[in-house]
């Protein structure tokens, strides 16, 4: 698939979330982030390198810290080719603004939100996401229970709105499991050359 047809597929998908009517307040809920390779590559050609939303999250384990690249002096420097995942921030019953910023349409249902994030990560490949796929994936969140645990785990893990907690919430629920939450990213071992 050509760029300028997964930048068009992306739009189309991005038209489709109401707009919150930001008042550029949220800056504390900027956050590490998945997206798709296409959007990661257009946020590269405006000069911004966010990493791997693993990488983020290791340097927020390590450090208690993380700023997302995009932000220059408080507001996201790539707003119009920011991914789905920050399009859908204020938008989704999941995901509503911690200051009120509401769609004037209301929020997208869960359902909705998701199936529009998993159209965005799928753009490009080969075997994208069909329309029978969508559907079980909406079904899923028509569940109730499903989307008070979705609910839950958005609420206990805005970690950039305070990162000690978040940090401190996955080591004990690790500890828990007998796991322990790794202090950094591995270090890869360096091959040479010869």
């Amino acid at each position: 698939m050509r760029r300028s047809d997964m930048d068009a597929a992306l739009d189309e998908l991005y038209a489709k979330v109401p707009q919150p009517g930001c008042k550029g307040l949220c800056v504390d809920s900027c956050g590490p982030v998945g997206m798709n390779p296409r959007e990661h590559q257009r946020i590269r050609e405006r000069g911004v390198n966010i990493p791997h939303h693993r990488d983020a999250l290791a340097q927020l384990a390590e450090t208690g810290d993380y700023t997302c690249p995009a932000l220059k002096d408080g507001q996201c420097s790539v707003y119009d080719v920011r991914p789905m995942s920050c399009h859908l921030w204020g938008a989704v019953e999941t995901m509503p603004c911690p200051y009120g910023c509401r769609p004037e349409e209301g929020l997208l249902p869960d359902a909705e939100g998701h199936a529009l994030l998993a159209q965005s990560l799928d753009v490009g490949k080969p075997d994208a996401l069909d329309a029978e796929q969508l559907g079980r994936l909406k079904q899923r969140f028509d569940d109730p229970q499903f989307r008070q645990t979705v609910r839950q785990y958005v609420q206990e893990n805005r970690p950039a709105a305070n990162p000690g907690q978040a940090i401190e919430h996955w080591r004990s629920k690790a500890a828990g499991y007998g796991l322990s939450v790794p202090t950094g990213p591995k270090k890869r071992p360096r091959r040479r050359r010869g």
